[in-house]
């Protein structure tokens, strides 16, 4: 969760940059950032030697909506249930 949190100050960050401050390796958080670019979460592109890995917003936003939805049936389900108890 934190490197996806690090991702959202909207620049571009290298693997380095993603490890500086964390116990975490490298090796650890590019095998990471290569799951969530599975997912499409995230996407890297070379600039120089870099890698560098952004967010992928349009992405974000489709999952927020799908997890959206699922809250609306949970609530809905947990409604009924309220009143079949009651």
């Amino acid at each position: 969760m934190r490197l996806v949190a690090r991702l959202c100050g909207g620049e571009p960050l290298s693997i380095t940059q993603l490890a500086s401050g964390s116990r975490v390796t490298r090796q650890a958080i590019t095998k990471h950032l290569h799951v969530l670019e599975g997912a499409g979460l995230v996407q890297g592109f070379r600039q120089g030697r870099e890698q560098l890995w952004e967010l992928n917003p349009q992405q974000l936003a489709e999952a927020r909506r799908y997890l959206e939805q699922i809250s609306r049936q949970w609530d809905e389900a947990l409604a009924r249930f309220k009143e079949l108890v009651e």
